[in-house]
């Protein structure tokens, strides 16, 4: 009686352990989540299974209620969205790794330039976006990358081992050093006369008689300051003259009219004239003007 006891204890145990395992798992495959559906068709989805998230934008809005291999060689999978989300009508569907372990989800990526109030219709298929680049494609575009990393390789070393390049940079380098020498002999020999040029201008200036320096610049001092008033002495004198030649251009002035009046100069010749002959007359006939009278 205690053997049967125990064999139905371990029945009722196997089945409730299966029947959990069984929830947990209708659990997480969304068995619970409401939603509406949507509908998708991919050419290739790897690891694709029941149960895996859905994401829009990076968030979580559902998850893969069924995944079907269609005859044509698609899969038809069928999306539960949650009834709070609304899914952009520009938005397009691809299978998007997001693990380490071969782990999957649907992602739904819309497109920021389209309208973003018009959403999908329960029932609706959403197009699918162009696939992630496969392993495949990575490995094809390595080796592109590596074929043409050998191929500089490659003209590296015939334009530079072969042709003789490395011989070429090393004489270049050592002619590089042997200039260097040089400027550092020329720059020792320029600090070496520099020096003497120095010490040469030291001693003359300590030959220099300071006294005799200060003498010097103080003739030249006065000097400069005689010839200052020189200068506006001269100036004086041609503002004067400046003056008596605007005296003389002024028609109204005495000078004005003794330069300009032309009676004036008539008048005067024939007062030159009228004396000359006078003098002329006196030197003949003295006694008409003169008379002396002796007692």
């Amino acid at each position: 009686m205690k053997r049967r006891d125990e064999v139905s204890v371990g029945i009722v145990i196997t089945v409730a352990v299966v029947v959990l395992l069984a929830g947990v798992l209708w659990l997480a495959r969304g068995g619970l989540t409401s939603g509406y559906p949507l509908y998708t068709r991919f050419s290739w989805g790897q690891n694709l299974k029941q149960g895996q998230p859905v994401l829009l934008a990076g968030v979580n809005v559902g998850h893969v209620d069924q995944v079907t291999l269609n005859p044509g060689g698609f899969l038809d999978v069928t999306l539960r969205i949650n009834k709070a989300t609304k899914v952009p009508r520009t938005a397009t569907s691809t299978v998007r790794a997001v693990g380490f372990f071969g782990d999957v989800a649907v992602a739904l990526t819309p497109k920021l330039s389209g309208s973003l109030t018009e959403a999908f219709a329960p029932g609706d298929t959403i197009p699918a976006g162009p696939p992630e680049a496969g392993v495949a494609e990575i490995l094809s575009k390595a080796d592109s990358v590596s074929t043409a990393v050998n191929h500089i390789i490659l003209a590296m070393q015939q334009q530079v081992v072969d042709a003789g390049g490395l011989r070429d940079l090393r004489l270049a380098i050592s002619s590089t050093a042997a200039l260097t020498r040089q400027l550092q002999a020329i720059a020792a020999e320029q600090n070496r006369n520099l020096a003497a040029t120095l010490a040469a201008y030291r001693r003359v200036a300590d030959a220099v008689d300071t006294a005799q320096v200060a003498a010097t610049v103080s003739n030249l001092q006065a000097a400069t300051s005689r010839a200052a008033t020189a200068a506006a002495r001269f100036d004086s004198a041609t503002t004067q003259l400046n003056q008596l030649m605007a005296r003389a251009n002024d028609p109204n002035s005495t000078l004005g009219l003794l330069l300009s009046d032309s009676t004036l100069y008539r008048n005067l010749r024939n007062t030159l004239a009228t004396a000359d002959s006078l003098m002329a007359d006196i030197k003949a006939h003295p006694g008409r003007y003169i008379s002396v009278h002796i007692f």
